[in-house]
């Protein structure tokens, strides 16, 4: 479930097609525990009510018989329980978990050598000659769970190579409970090379794997002029 957005969560004797919808008469939600003073919300003959004194619009139950969380945070984070009354049937328990997800906002990931995004998964970094050991490093920010990254350099036949899967991950600094990974790596201070760096986690959801390209390239070498000694001298006479 997305932290500050919506959550369903379904109660798997109806999700699995073992109780059809229109066969319950009534249905019970607990959380963390079965006990009656965790009993979150219920179904009784087509009447939703929540319980425990919990407002309204905190929780509800939709026409598939799922638990709907209004807006999820990360108290939500648990093990629900259903318990369903088919028709002329005995109750039928069930039980999910649910994790609280953060996903890191965009671009990700980012590259932060990276002078220019060309795209979605391009960008290019030029970094000045007089660097003795230059790094690239990349960075996906306020994620919940934390994302793996690691870097892979990338061929012109579309071919990659692993570099490295080492990363480190802190708590973010700016995002309460969530986190930052970050991964560097050397690179060899000479011609045009391309690296890709792979962040992947549950935070990603959908874009589980999303990469980024890097274009490598050193600024071209400029030889300072030296001063000229006369005109030095006379600076100095003057």
């Amino acid at each position: 479930m997305e932290r500050g957005n919506p959550g369903i969560v379904s109660c798997p004797p109806v999700a699995s097609g073992r109780i059809p919808p229109g066969q319950i008469d009534a249905m019970y939600w607990y959380f963390p525990r079965v006990r009656a003073e965790n009993l979150l919300i219920s179904y009784f003959l087509g009447n939703v009510a929540p319980q425990n004194g919990i407002p309204e619009g905190v929780y509800d139950i939709n026409r598939n018989f799922s638990l709907v969380i209004e807006n999820v945070t990360d108290s939500d984070e648990g093990t629900y329980y259903c318990r369903v009354k088919p028709k002329l049937r005995m109750v039928v328990d069930g039980q999910v978990t649910k994790r609280v997800k953060v996903s890191p906002k965009e671009p990700f990931p980012d590259v932060t050598q990276c002078t220019e995004r060309i795209s979605e998964t391009a960008c290019e970094a030029e970094l000045p000659n007089d660097i003795k050991k230059p790094r690239l490093t990349c960075i996906v920010r306020d994620a919940k769970p934390a994302v793996a990254l690691r870097w892979l350099l990338e061929h012109s036949d579309g071919d990659t190579q692993l570099i490295s899967d080492r990363f480190t991950v802190k708590p973010s600094e700016y995002s309460v409970n969530t986190y930052t990974t970050s991964a560097s790596i050397p690179i060899m201070a000479s011609t045009v090379y391309m690296y890709r760096c792979q962040a992947y986690g549950e935070a990603l959801g959908a874009r589980n794997g999303s990469h980024v390209t890097v274009t490598f390239t050193t600024a071209p070498y400029t030889p300072q002029k030296p001063r000229e000694h006369g005109m030095y001298c006379s600076r100095l006479i003057q």
